[in-house]
């Protein structure tokens, strides 16, 4: 015979911390705890992916929301920095032989920002110093110098040729056409009549003469624009020299400053060149000091390409860098260049190029949120490329979409940041499982636990870090008696009456607001009171859609009985989670049979209310019913279970135990008591497994039989392995330690046929069969006269084709 179960007493329903236990009288005694609650593991990962400086072993941070994984990473990681080496600055600055490719270059910390001053005072004094050149009587006389030898070449070649053409009868006139040759007649000029009356013979020679001049001349035109590129050279090299002397000490000086940093030197020797060659074009626009002043301003006169664009400035810098980056668009996260409006047109230079966090977080570690990152276009994949190839490399989002038409390409900047990733697990599963690179880009995973074992070394560091958050948020003190009731409750959150929860985020909430009730009060410590006060005000708060429900319960609208037996029918419970509310919910649960071809029809999975998990324990019913009742003969049954009054989506499979009742009961018509409400998950051989929201299913049943009137005979039933996660609230645990309602755990469905019906399940002898009027026999004795009806309609005349 199935022995009946008893009824849990409420020290199991609910574990309480003695506060005299406790080894403290409040808060203020204790040493706040350095680092979160139990999570030994996770710290010690994140120690090891900090400081392993190797390609790929970058670190993953994951676990729940609330847990504090950005605080202690960033603690952990801190602490890492503190034992690095200051990295370097870096610059960017004009490539001359391509501008759209700035330069980068690398400094020792402090030195980025020593070249821009340098620079900036160069600049500064460029236009000074190369006016002052060419402003000088040295370069003013060998300018005339110049200019007198080209006049002069002009004036020698013309007078030879105007020599020539007094040899031959001609005279060279200057006309306002340009120059022409004339006739001569004894020293005077022929005008046409003259010419014409001369004797022909004499006009012919003078007109060959007038040709071979005119060859002359125009051959000597030709020379003209040869002499005077060689006076602009000649003066373009003498500009050339004084520019070079005019700059020469400037960057003398600049180039002992920086003789350790080689590239500044190249580059330095390069801005040399330019300054020596666009000298003039330096003036060529200067028309007083407004017109200096603007190209100093930041115009996009030749003076900007001289200029220094600090990206990363590490002179105030004493450890390596730690950045924390909370929005990472792709600009936030590898840089930008920035465009200014010119003349109806956006251009860039090298020195809109701004950084991105990377760039800050360079030599150092950068802490990224993972799910902000993955929602950026294109961020996640420019991070992977930089982590791939080792460089940063800016570009804008249009580029990276493949719509940009055209930009800077600044020179790629080395990689040796630490990237940490913070986010959940099922993200982290998601990218191992679907992105080739993440596993080999983030070998390092810091996984947070959940929750700890009650124990006492545990509560005690649950008290120490109580001490920190009421130190750190400037809170009264929690005397023991209110640490207690925390701890109660951190149990509660972690639905496990041997763990408490590390969930940092919820229990601090609870002490903002038990705080604030006990300065309400006018208390000088926070006591336990104040503490169950501020669960019950958070719980009244989300209970609204809770309170409807109960008012549907007691007003009829959802059927409901708590009281009588009835065949067939059975009180289940699941739990509904909107927001951040969790509560419990009763439900109907109804079964009918007839005579059929042996299967139980899911009316939830016929008319696609029901999910998998919730049709395979409906399976797990059919076999159950196979084999304990239909080794002799097949069954001839046809069931149909439906959750009354139910019009969305259910699935789980923890109403499989109290399916099973139902039907069981519906074939050995066997009334099941009312008064109990089930919830469990059964296999095929009928054993009880467990299932998850025990606290809010028993709750939630508690809630309606008190809405109604608690007559002592109420309860719920569980499975036994639920036990352990029993951490009831206080009036239902008083409720339990009082007797007026009851909690059950079993272990098998015959310890829960033995509480509905009140009547013995039934037990197979020797020969497999069951004892006569038990449940288990009506039911097989049910199942044989299906089997006779079926074979009896199959056999009549007519119906056998």
């Amino acid at each position: 015979m199935t022995k009946t179960p008893e009824p849990l007493p409420a020290a199991r329903v609910r574990r309480r911390l003695d506060p005299e236990s406790l080894a403290f009288d409040s808060t203020g005694e204790l040493e706040p705890l350095a680092g979160l609650l139990g999570q030994d593991r996770a710290e010690e990962a994140m120690r090891f992916g900090a400081s392993i400086q190797r390609k790929g072993f970058n670190l993953y941070v994951l676990g729940p929301p609330g847990m504090g994984k950005h605080h202690l990473a960033r603690e952990v990681i801190e602490a890492q920095a503190r034992r690095g080496e200051v990295p370097q600055d870096w610059v960017y600055v004009h490539r001359f032989d391509d501008a759209d490719r700035p330069k980068a270059m690398a400094l020792p910390p402090g030195r980025g920002h020593a070249l821009e001053e340098a620079m900036s005072r160069f600049v500064e004094d460029l236009v000074d110093v190369v006016r002052a050149a060419f402003e000088t009587e040295e370069f003013q006389n060998r300018r005339r110098v110049i200019e007198q030898r080209i006049e002069s070449q002009h004036e020698d070649a013309f007078g030879a040729l105007a020599d020539q053409a007094e040899e031959k009868g001609l005279r060279l006139l200057r006309t306002p056409g340009g120059l022409a040759f004339a006739p001569l007649k004894e020293g005077e000029v022929l005008d046409p009549k003259a010419f014409a009356a001369l004797p022909e013979e004499e006009q012919a020679k003078l007109k060959q003469a007038l040709s071979e001049m005119e060859d002359a001349l125009r051959d000597l035109m030709r020379l003209a624009p040869r002499w005077q590129r060689e006076a602009r050279e000649a003066l373009r090299e003498l500009e050339r020299e004084l520019a070079g002397y005019a700059v020469a000490h400037q960057l003398r000086e600049l180039r002992e400053a920086f003789a350790d940093a080689t590239e500044v030197a190249s580059w330095l020797d390069a801005v040399e060149e330019d300054v020596v060659e666009h000298a003039p074009s330096l003036l060529a626009d200067d028309s007083g000091e407004e017109a200096v002043k603007k190209a100093l301003l930041g115009g996009n006169g030749p003076l900007r390409r001289y200029r220094v664009n600090l990206l990363v400035d590490r002179r105030e810098a004493v450890e390596a860098p730690v950045v924390f980056e909370d929005h990472p668009t792709l600009d936030r996260l590898v840089g930008r260049i920035e465009q200014r409006a010119q003349l109806g047109a956006l251009v860039s230079d090298f020195t809109l190029i701004k950084a991105g966090a990377l760039h800050r977080a360079n030599g150092g570690t950068l802490i990224l949120d993972a799910r902000r990152l993955l929602a950026q276009p294109s961020a996640w994949d420019s991070l992977k490329r930089a982590l791939r190839h080792g460089e940063i490399e800016i570009e804008s989002l249009g580029k990276a979409l493949g719509m940009s038409t055209g930009s800077l390409e600044p020179d790629p900047i080395p990689l040796t940041a630490k990237i940490v990733l913070v986010g959940d697990r099922q993200l982290y599963y998601l990218l191992s499982a679907l992105d080739p690179d993440f596993d080999q880009l983030f070998k390092v995973a810091a996984d947070f636990e959940d929750d700890v074992p009650w124990d006492a070394a545990h509560v005690a560091d649950f008290a120490r870090l109580t001490a920190g958050v009421v130190k750190s948020e400037e809170l009264l003190d929690f005397d023991r008696g209110a640490v207690a009731r925390l701890v109660e409750h951190a149990a509660r959150l972690a639905d496990h009456n041997e763990k408490i929860t590390t969930n940092l985020t919820r229990i601090c909430d609870v002490m903002r607001e038990a705080d604030w009730h006990a300065r309400r009060r006018e208390l000088e410590r926070v006591r336990a009171e104040d503490v169950q006060a501020a669960i019950d005000a958070r719980r009244q708060r989300e209970g609204r859609i809770r309170e409807r429900g109960l008012e549907a319960f007691s007003d009829g609208t959802l059927l409901l009985d708590t009281s009588g037996d009835v065949v067939g029918q059975i009180n289940g419970l699941s739990v509904m989670a909107i927001g951040h509310s969790r509560f419990g919910r009763p439900n109907r649960i109804t079964c009918r049979v007839r005579v059929g071809k042996g299967e139980v029809v899911d009316i939830e999975r016929e008319v696609q209310l029901g999910g998998p998990i919730h049709s395979k324990g409906v399976m797990i019913l059919s076999s159950f019913l196979g084999a304990h009742y239909g080794e002799a003969q097949p069954l001839s049954l046809s069931a149909s279970l439906v959750f009354e009054q139910s019009y969305g989506g259910v699935d789980g499979d923890s109403a499989s135990l109290a399916e099973l009742c139902a039907l069981i009961s519906a074939l050995a018509e066997a009334p099941l008591a009312q008064r109990f409400a089930m919830t469990g998950s059964v296999n095929q051989m009928g054993q009880v497994q467990a299932i998850g929201g025990a606290n809010e299913k028993v709750e939630g049943f508690f809630d309606v039989c008190r809405e109604r009137g608690l007559d002592g005979t109420q309860g719920v039933i569980l499975p036994a392995a639920n036990v352990q996660h029993l951490m009831l609230r206080e009036d239902v645990a008083a409720a339990v330690e009082e007797g007026t309602f009851s909690v059950y755990a079993v272990a098998h469905v015959d310890e829960a046929l033995a509480l509905l019906t009140g009547e013995d399940p039934g037990e197979r002898d020797e020969h497999g069969l069951y004892s006569r009027g038990t449940v288990h026999y009506r039911v097989r004795a049910r199942l044989e006269q299906f089997a006779e009806r079926a074979r009896a309609f199959l056999s009549r005349p007519g119906d056998g084709g």
